[in-house]
């Protein structure tokens, strides 16, 4: 017998739940969550959005996680959670658009060979990073989005639905300076000839731009220093002046570099992801990495990759993990992951 659970399909639904990017909704502003999700002890990626100090998650991402499966309803608007069967991707979610003006329907097109990545970056990278899951396919579509940057043409590549858990959340631990965005385009004409297709793109959204402006000495200052290890330190000591650590709280970009007085409460995700967002302003190398209930960073520094735990340092109020080459009481839960972002971000960086 099958067991459901039915909700009227409204704006912050449609918003927070299932839309991409910033949303609005009831005129709170919401933007991409650093916060970190587990189910039954494994990290998962789940694309999140702060709102008004709480985390919001797309239902069709949580079904995929949980395994249970959503569809919609358009004759009576309403979103169906049925448990009792497991995730399908067949039904497509509603867009709702937050603005009472219906968008523009896109224009259909064709997948072409101008799609895909122009070059074969992976001849660069050591070829030891590759796996039937990150193969060289999937870097190059992910290596020409970096160098293309702030595009408005997406790389494509194909990819698996059992490996489409493990790319969403390896483009994840990108985010910070650019917001690398995973989707599969509903307009193609040719769709059914790429049934596994994956569009990453990078976008710079138009809601950091006053966080850019209020760095901006700030990375004038730190670019000015003569070593990476310099620069590292001095944007370190500037998030903690800005921050303190509280694992309850949520500290997203926006809210951290913006005027405000004393320091803004977050965990250490949030120290992770805004530590990136600095480093992607300074041009310096970083991703996340992530035990079952901590999250750092790794940065590029003066020929190698190193780690920094801005909220340890923070908290213990000293140079507590700060350009280490390794941290011993710590397991990385995607170590093969770990390998291929730092291949895609300085190619040939781990020969």
């Amino acid at each position: 017998m099958k067991r459901g659970l039915t909700f009227v399909a409204g704006m912050l639904m449609g918003a927070a739940l299932f839309g991409g990017g910033t949303a609005y909704a009831a005129g709170l502003m919401a933007e991409p969550s650093s916060q970190t999700f587990f189910v039954d002890g494994k990290q998962v990626y789940l694309q999140a959005y702060a709102i008004g100090g709480n985390n919001y998650v797309k239902l069709r991402d949580v079904g995929q996680a949980v395994n249970f499966n959503v569809t919609y309803d358009g004759a009576t608007n309403s979103v169906q959670i049925a448990t009792g069967e497991p995730y399908s991707e067949d039904t497509p979610a509603p867009v709702v658009t937050p603005t009472t003006t219906p968008a523009p329907e896109p224009s259909s097109y064709t997948i072409s060979t101008d799609h895909w990545s122009r070059e074969d970056f992976s001849q660069q990278a050591n070829p030891a990073v590759f796996t039937p899951v990150y193969d060289r396919a999937l870097y190059n579509a992910i290596r020409q989005t970096l160098v293309d940057g702030n595009s408005a043409a997406p790389a494509y590549t194909m990819v698996s639905k059992e490996n489409y858990g493990e790319v969403k959340r390896l483009l994840g631990r990108m985010d910070g300076y650019f917001w690398y965005s995973h989707y599969v385009p509903q307009n193609f004409t040719n769709y059914y000839e790429y049934l596994d297709y994956f569009a990453v793109s990078a976008e710079m959204s138009e809601d950091y731009q006053p966080a850019l402006e209020f760095i901006r000495s700030t990375v004038e200052q730190a670019n000015g220093m003569a070593s990476d290890r310099e620069k590292v330190k001095y944007l370190n000591d500037y998030l903690c002046s800005l921050m303190s650590y509280d694992r309850k709280a949520i500290a997203g970009v926006s809210r951290v570099f913006t005027q405000h007085s004393g320091e803004i409460a977050g965990a250490c995700g949030d120290y992770a992801h805004n530590f990136k967002f600095l480093c992607g302003a300074a041009g310096i190398p970083c991703i996340t990495i992530s035990t079952a209930s901590h999250s750092w960073n790794l940065v590029y520094a003066d020929g190698q990759w190193l780690h920094v735990d801005v909220a340890a340092n923070d908290l213990y109020r000293q140079d507590y993990i700060l350009l280490t080459r390794t941290v011993s009481d710590r397991t990385d839960t995607a170590p093969a992951a770990t390998e291929f972002l730092k291949e895609l971000l300085v190619p040939g960086s781990t020969k």
